[in-house]
């Protein structure tokens, strides 16, 4: 009887792994590289999707685009370019290059706006109830976490995440949420590259940093008095013409103010992209701002702190689509001699979603808390495999040395 259990328990274990292989035997795959027409200089962030599925390119351009099944075409996207889709017969498994074409704005295509840029922005406000989902979204994403030290990698993080947003017709909502489906990390060993302070950021980013969902950020009307807006520029996204404006600190506050660009839609007004940093005229409002918990002997100086926030519009909606966050800072232990420099990049892709009024949100139980660290509910990196079909931002090979590098000096020690 035993021996028939054992023989019962490997047949279906082999049954499970053809199961799994006829999975990833049906998977569509598309992998290649980005590049400027004109230029040849790899292109990133760029939007590969295929409706609902997507992924961006890596720094280096690269990307790979996993599908159930084949689509019809595959759209790559970027602002400032002309948008191109590739028919997608033949393509499975095969790697191409893709060459963006820079898109110019004719100037019979520009309307030209009588009121101030400010005035834009503000009915672009007006509008969000009309431009953004009506509708709860359950987004499927990939988050990636890296800790530099100088220029050599820390610590690396990444994982499959559910972002549920309820309709940005009530702007922030308790019930917005964020859940770890998998993930895995990496860390180096050595005492003097462990990071002791806790900065703003996380998974939570499509939830904390969405502008456009939470106007207290930068769009609510009191906020927006702190600025000083102008047009600067042209430029188009999809085919379509987008105001740009710029945005400087205005007032002296109690609070770090940003400056920056908004990228408006000209038809329909839109916010469809946003790039912020924080004025660094005054270290102290900006330590208060990102800084969460460090040791009482670490000095920390603020070098940076970046948003960017791209927007991808389908059907009439325009729903968040990529998330970046980039602090710079430098720690000083007292009573050491030397100082070290972090860079902490946190970004988050929209691989997938659903939506509906149908749609639950996230349990409390499975929420993950904004006071804890992303590091700390993943596991650590050991398979090969580990993501399977799921869509992801392809590792720069930088990352990927950084990898080997922590492995090799975690084997060593």
């Amino acid at each position: 009887m035993e021996m028939m259990k054992s023989y019962l328990w490997i047949v279906a274990l082999w049954l499970c792994s053809l199961c799994a292989m006829a999975q990833d035997a049906d998977v569509w795959t598309l992998s290649g590289k980005v590049t400027d027409a004109k230029t040849r200089k790899a292109m990133a962030h760029v939007s590969v999707t295929d409706r609902n599925v997507g992924t961006v390119t890596n720094e280096a351009g690269e990307f790979v685009l996993k599908l159930p099944k084949a689509p019809q075409t595959v759209t790559f996207s970027c602002l400032g370019y002309k948008t191109q889709q590739l028919s997608a017969a033949a393509m499975n498994g095969v790697r191409v290059e893709v060459r963006m074409e820079p898109s110019s704005v004719m100037l019979d295509e520009i309307v030209v706006r009588g009121d101030d840029a400010k005035e834009l922005v503000k009915k672009a406000i007006e509008k969000i109830a009309d431009n953004y989902p009506s509708v709860p979204n359950m987004l499927r994403g990939f988050y990636r976490e890296t800790v530099e030290k100088r220029s050599h990698f820390t610590s690396i993080s990444e994982g499959v995440v559910d972002v549920y947003k309820t309709s940005y017709t009530r702007g922030t909502d308790w019930r917005d949420g964020v859940a770890i489906l998998k993930g895995r990390r990496l860390l180096s060993q050595r005492p003097s590259d462990t990071l002791s302070v806790k900065l703003q950021g996380g998974p939570v980013l499509p939830i904390s940093l969405d502008v456009v969902k939470d106007p207290d950020i930068l769009l609510s009307p009191q906020v927006l008095d702190n600025y000083s807006f102008r047009y600067v520029t042209m430029s188009k996204a999809d085919e379509r013409n987008q105001y740009v404006v710029e945005i400087r600190p205005l007032l002296v506050v109690p609070y770090a103010l940003w400056q920056g660009r908004l990228y408006i839609d000209q038809e329909t007004l839109a916010f469809t992209r946003i790039e912020l940093s924080l004025d660094m005229s005054d270290t102290d409002k900006v330590t208060q701002m990102i800084l969460k918990k460090k040791p009482l002997s670490l000095r920390f100086t603020p070098h940076e702190m970046s948003i960017y926030i791209d927007y991808k519009t389908d059907d009439g909606v325009t729903r968040i689509n990529y998330i970046r966050n980039v602090i710079r800072f430098r720690c000083d232990w007292k009573r050491k001699l030397f100082k070290s420099n972090f860079t902490v990049t946190s970004e988050m892709v929209v691989t997938d979603r659903q939506e509906g009024k149908e749609l639950k949100p996230i349990r409390t139980r499975d929420t993950f808390n904004r006071k804890d660290n992303f590091y700390d509910k993943v596991v650590y990196f050991n398979d090969p495999d580990f993501w399977g079909n799921d869509n992801i931002i392809e590792p720069t090979e930088d990352l990927l040395k950084g990898i080997e590098k922590i492995k090799r000096r975690i084997a060593r020690d």
